[in-house]
């Protein structure tokens, strides 16, 4: 039986194109860090079209994160479904598909490429005093952060810095592994476990990684990363 199993998880592989890379992989060893370069076998055709349209948000108070997400990130308000008294929907994005061109489109236009849409925010408000809400900055959950990409992150740090905004760290500061950022990237109490752990987590990961990534908080806590557009991509 187990032979079988073996056998029909090596066809597997070899129908989905990852039986070299799979093999290369047991060759390596267990040598980190380092770089495991996906394949280049296609999607299955019959998620053609498929794409990622919004993420969703449970904020604390509407009107704020509205009002935030507007004012510092440049999402546009495309609409507010009031369903009840005490629960609300709101849509938010960049114009022109999701990359916040310079020509300008009314609500309206927007509105009717919702669902032809990258990177929508859709943020959800139930007004009740009694559930708090735990931003992953605080404890780890499954939400960890979202990226920002930015033409100039020196410009996008200044005007921030100028709204107020809530920085973890600024680019070229060296991120710490403790605190908001373990927390979202589900490091939490790595250091009180395993200090050794804790060092190689950093020195291989958030020392190199986040160097050139500011880091901030939206007003419910939530980690934005905000990279450079022309940040250099990883080689393989």
């Amino acid at each position: 039986m187990l032979l079988a199993k073996g056998l029909l998880a090596k066809v597997f592989l070899l129908a989905s194109g990852l039986l070299p890379v799979a093999l290369a992989l047991a060759a390596r060893g267990p040598e980190f860090p380092r770089i495991d370069p996906g394949s280049d076998a296609p999607a299955d055709p019959a998620t053609t079209g498929y794409f990622l349209n919004h993420f969703s948000l449970n904020v604390q108070n509407l009107t704020h994160s509205v009002a935030w997400y507007n004012q510092v990130l440049g999402l546009r308000l495309i609409f507010v479904f009031r369903a009840t008294e005490k629960f609300s929907i709101a849509y938010m994005a960049h114009s022109h598909g999701g990359r916040n061109g310079t020509g300008y489109q009314t609500v309206r236009e927007i509105n009717r490429q919702k669902n032809n849409m990258e990177g929508l925010l859709e943020l959800v408000h139930y007004s009740d005093p009694t559930t708090p809400l735990v931003p992953s900055t605080v404890h780890a959950n499954t939400f960890g952060h979202y990226g920002l990409i930015v033409p100039d992150i020196p410009a996008a740090q200044a005007r921030f810095e100028k709204l107020g905004v809530n920085f973890i760290k600024k680019a070229g500061e060296a991120a710490k592994l403790e605190g908001p950022i373990a927390e979202s990237y589900g490091l939490g109490g790595v250091y009180e476990r395993d200090p050794k752990e804790a060092e190689e987590l950093y020195q291989a990961v958030l020392a190199p990684g986040l160097m050139d990534f500011a880091l901030i908080t939206d007003p419910d806590g939530n980690l934005i990363e905000v990279q450079s557009l022309y940040t250099p991509q990883l080689e393989f």
